[in-house]
């Protein structure tokens, strides 16, 4: 990449500061609401304490289980191998194992801490959804700010003509949930000014509410959710840089809390 980067960010970042931002949002909801008292939970500055060191510890990749995000990652991946033809092979960014069995119609994707069994059939219905689509598409581009140049970049799960696709998976959907999701932004404005393609029609959060996984239930399966944004690549760029530029004032206010110097580009070249 010709122009000097300043900052490396993924959007995955951008959302936990958009976390970070929106604290009084966690404050006010009813499930910290004491429903006889009235009173909060968790108090404003607990609440806030919590989302920078969260924040903090994705900066500073900081080993994180999660058995609902590996659940996501399987489904993902089983996708990928129907659309593909192609069987998972582990590696060190996905390292479980997926096999199947037609006759049992299992799927089973098995990880060092839990495995997960979903429906074959089912699956081969939501890899349908995606087909001729390009997996795990890796972009990268430069956004200018004022502050130096920062380089977005991350994986596209699937790229169908001028459509991008993130595939969420969660245990209840709500519609709006991916709204203020920065993958949208992202991965569209990497693919454009990246010079991969010159236009990008809108992005959609693909979202599946899991179910199953219990021993009455033992298959996992799911209702599909589309949320679809179109894209607008100058109000993209804008919102891009602007919650960059905000992104970047916390970091230097907390340089000395970040160890994990991968997110100033300039330190890693």
């Amino acid at each position: 990449m010709s122009e000097q980067r300043k900052y490396r960010f993924y959007p995955s970042l951008l959302d936990k500061f958009e976390r970070y931002l929106r604290a009084d949002e966690q404050v006010e909801s009813p499930y910290n609401i004491d429903n006889e008292t009235g009173e909060y939970k968790r108090s404003p500055e607990e609440i806030e304490a919590e989302l920078k060191q969260e924040l903090l510890d994705s900066i500073n990749r900081l080993p994180f289980e999660s058995e609902a995000a590996d659940k996501g990652t399987a489904f993902n991946t089983i996708v990928d191998c129907y659309i593909s033809g192609r069987p998972h092979i582990p590696d060190e960014r996905n390292n479980f194992t997926i096999t199947g069995d037609q006759e049992t119609n299992i799927i089973l994707a098995k990880f060092p801490k839990w495995h997960f069994c979903f429906d074959r059939k089912w699956c081969i219905e939501q890899a349908e959804y995606f087909r001729g689509a390009v997996s795990q598409l890796f972009v990268s581009a430069v956004l200018p700010t004022q502050f130096g140049n920062v380089e977005l970049y991350g994986f596209i799960d699937e790229l169908i003509r001028d459509t991008v696709y993130d595939i969420k998976t969660t245990s209840r959907y709500e519609f709006g949930k991916y709204e203020h999701g920065w993958q949208r932004h992202v991965y569209p404005y990497c693919l454009i000014a990246s010079g991969m393609m010159k236009q990008v029609k809108a992005f959609e959060f693909t979202a599946y509410a899991l179910k199953g996984g219990t021993s009455r239930t033992p298959l996992i399966s799911g209702t599909r959710y589309p949320e679809y944004y179109t894209y607008n690549h100058g109000r993209s760029t804008d919102m891009l840089v602007n919650h960059c530029e905000a992104f970047i004032q916390f970091l230097e206010a907390n340089r000395e809390s970040i160890t994990d110097k991968k997110i100033f580009a300039e330190e890693t070249t």
